[in-house]
């Protein structure tokens, strides 16, 4: 886990700490031909009220390395 998914998200339902679960699945950003983005989302889970939601974890531009990397990994 990287320092972006280790994160802390605010509950939306009782404003306590949330954190990633580990499901994980990547979105493209719809200007994809005009330098778009990788935009990795994932399930977070609230440590207080057990309260499951959906998150932005992180944003990776499409030329970046660790783009390529993802999408090499993705692909195999």
């Amino acid at each position: 886990m990287s320092s972006d998914e280790k994160k802390a998200f605010k509950c939306p339902e009782c404003g306590g700490k949330g954190v990633p679960t580990g499901k994980t699945w990547a979105n493209t950003s719809p200007m994809v031909l005009m330098g778009g983005k990788i935009i990795i989302m994932g399930i977070v889970q609230c440590e207080e009220c057990e309260n499951k939601f959906r998150r932005k974890l992180k944003e990776i531009p499409l030329e970046s390395e660790e783009a390529k990397e993802y999408k090499k990994d993705k692909e195999e």
